[in-house]
């Protein structure tokens, strides 16, 4: 993808530097049958996971050549694209297939504040993307698909902005949304079942740019109606806790305030299983 980056000299580079720190280790890791990276537990991991002859703590920002220290995030995480518009456009990008005319493109894994922020200065946003492309951000090893195990039987909260009105907010609220779901904002309480081996429930976040309309959604891997009533720590309650942060915290709404206006192209923030989209009226809930 082409920098959009503007940037002043030095923390550009020193973002050049940490995307292709991430470009290197996903390479490397398909090289290697997709073998994970350790030391994510810690609070900052050496970028080679060796021992540096100098023990002084290099950052990008200090020393963008030639930093040894770069801060984990909670999960691992894989930005995904698709633009169906341009079926048979022939580009290459790093760890995915060899044309943007596929469906789904994988562009690069990512296991740090560092990285994160090196791709976001270094890939095209939003507010330009042509009708009809697609961004996903999801954990790493889950595909942006229902048909993917984790996605199954989930959902997801979205909101619809018409694309005239937002062109200037977007980009803003899509950084916004991808924060809080790698810096695991969207999910604050603990679930009732703590035998569940995957208690988080937010699989990936989505950006659809449409002709009319820029989408936003939040994916999640279990889907129940997401009511007041529901009872403290219950799946459904945890699902209302995530639109409620979505629609406040990100998008800057007030929690009661109507989104939606008559003949507009703006949606409330609404809940819905992938199930029930399947059906022509399937049962949507609205905060």
């Amino acid at each position: 993808m082409a920098t959009t980056s503007s940037l002043p000299a030095a923390p550009a580079a020193a973002s050049s530097a940490a995307l292709e720190t991430a470009i290197s280790e996903t390479n490397a890791k398909e090289s290697a049958n997709g073998v994970d990276q350790t030391g994510a537990d810690q609070s900052t991991t050496s970028v080679n996971g060796a021992e540096d002859a100098d023990d002084s703590i290099r950052t990008v920002f200090t020393d963008p050549e030639n930093f040894n220290v770069k801060h984990p995030l909670f999960h691992n995480w894989t930005l995904w694209f698709d633009n169906p518009s341009a079926k048979g456009l022939s580009v290459k990008t790093p760890g995915g297939k060899d044309s943007w005319g596929e469906d789904l493109n994988k562009v690069v894994d990512f296991d740090s504040v560092e990285e994160f922020w090196g791709l976001y200065n270094n890939v095209i946003p939003p507010s330009a993307l042509p009708q009809k492309a697609n961004y996903y951000l999801f954990k790493e090893g889950i595909k942006p698909a229902w048909e993917d195990p984790a996605n199954t039987n989930g959902g997801k909260w979205s909101i619809q902005l018409p694309r005239d009105k937002s062109k200037a907010g977007i980009d803003r609220l899509w950084l916004y949304t991808m924060l809080a779901a790698i810096g695991e904002t969207l999910e604050s309480q603990t679930p009732a079942d703590t035998s569940d081996p995957n208690p988080d429930i937010v699989t990936g976040v989505i950006m659809s740019a449409r002709p009319s309309f820029y989408r936003i959604s939040i994916w999640t891997r279990k889907a129940e109606d997401p009511v007041e009533e529901a009872a403290p720590g219950s799946i459904g309650r945890h699902l209302l806790d995530i639109g409620q942060h979505f629609k406040t915290q990100i998008l800057g709404y007030d929690l009661h305030q109507k989104v939606s206006h008559a003949g507009g192209l703006t949606s409330e923030v609404e809940f819905q299983s992938h199930k029930e989209s399947e059906k022509k009226k399937g049962k949507k809930f609205v905060i």
